[in-house]
């Protein structure tokens, strides 16, 4: 199967690898159902932080989206989880998924090693250290534009950095990858 697959694609799979491929299927699974229990309990009230599993961690530019928005934004996770399922490594393909892969990779690395998120991410530089995530935060991102919508109104993303889609309007747009990468079924 991976000879069909482009060279960088290839080269990302490898680099998640087989044991941390499943622990991002388990994260985003995951993510998916607690964004979904967010929409279900918030119906069409804007986001309360206090209450909340995810949708309190997005940037506040999402806090009065529909609950339709966040259906679409846990069929982001699904998509990432089946991605990884079905080839090994997911790769964002509009900023939706982007955001819901920076949720995955928060979780993904603690339950893997049991360490606390923020010792699990580190990178170690020792591609044979099982305890490091790290690299992946490099590896499976164009960017982190997405990551300024905390600090930053969209429109000052999109002029001052090039960010696109960043309304969430935009977040289920898809943008071009680095590399090509396989049709979805």
């Amino acid at each position: 199967m991976n000879s069909d697959l482009d060279p960088e694609f290839v080269e990302l799979i490898d680099a998640v690898g087989e044991r941390r491929a499943q622990a991002l299927i388990a994260a985003a699974v995951a993510v998916a159902a607690d964004i979904r229990a967010d929409a279900d309990e918030l119906g069409t009230d804007p986001v309360d932080r206090a209450r909340l599993r995810v949708l309190g961690q997005l940037p506040s530019i999402t806090f009065g989206q529909s609950r339709f928005w966040r259906y679409q934004l846990a069929e982001c996770a699904d998509r990432l989880a089946q991605d990884t399922l079905r080839w090994g490594a997911p790769v964002p393909r509009c900023t939706g998924e982007e955001m819901v892969l920076h949720l995955i990779v928060g979780r993904a690395p603690a339950a893997d090693t049991g360490l606390p998120a923020t010792q699990a991410m580190v990178w170690s530089g020792n591609p044979d250290d099982p305890d490091t995530w790290g690299d992946l935060s490099v590896d499976l991102f164009q960017d982190h534009d997405v990551l300024t919508l905390y600090d930053v109104p969209a429109e000052a993303v999109t002029k001052l950095v090039g960010g696109v889609n960043l309304e969430p309007v935009e977040w289920f747009t898809e943008f071009d990858t680095e590399f090509p990468v396989p049709h979805r079924p």
